[in-house]
């Protein structure tokens, strides 16, 4: 059944902030993949990235099948290349209901510090070629799809709208 609420979309499209208040508003847990990630392996993203992308693909695999197995009634933010292992998404796809947050580059642009993000040294540019070869994927992956070109408070409130049963837990009376 699935009873948690998962969020992907590119890197700065909003998931962690709208998990972060989704969770507050329904009153569930919330969890971020990437955070989950840096506390496990005490090392910071960009520290696993170093290594390689595939060192830090194979971390987010484990830790997304574990968050996926274990978490019930939890929002969950993905990092942004999550949709790149099909087995990621198989996983979610189990207990989670899916949201593709998306986000105008431009948007994205304007809000992030691209310096923070290891795909991102390359500039700009690279962020629309990411969005170009991910966004079929995301598609592809959710359930639902909200577009993240307003306010917070809009995307929230069409999430909350389209939201599966399944996912708040009844409340005892």
């Amino acid at each position: 059944m699935k009873t948690n609420l998962v969020l992907i979309g590119m890197t700065g499209s909003g998931k962690s902030s709208v998990g972060e208040q989704l969770s507050q508003q329904l009153a569930l847990p919330f969890r971020d993949i990437d955070l989950f990630i840096e506390q496990i392996t005490n090392q910071s993203i960009p520290e696993l990235f170093e290594v390689s992308e595939a060192h830090f693909r194979a971390i987010e695999a484990e830790a997304c099948k574990a968050i996926a197995a274990k978490e019930s009634h939890t929002v969950i933010s993905c990092g942004g290349g999550i949709v790149l292992d099909q087995e990621n998404m198989k996983a979610l796809r189990k207990t989670g209901w899916i949201v593709f947050i998306d986000r105008p580059v431009e948007h994205i642009i304007e809000d992030i510090e691209i310096g923070h993000r290891p795909l991102l040294k390359e500039g700009e540019n690279k962020l629309y070629q990411l969005y170009e070869e991910r966004f079929e994927l995301y598609r592809a992956a959710a359930d639902f799809r909200v577009e993240n070109q307003s306010t917070l408070e809009h995307v929230l409130a069409e999430i909350k709208a389209h939201l599966p049963e399944t996912i708040i837990p009844k409340r005892r009376v």
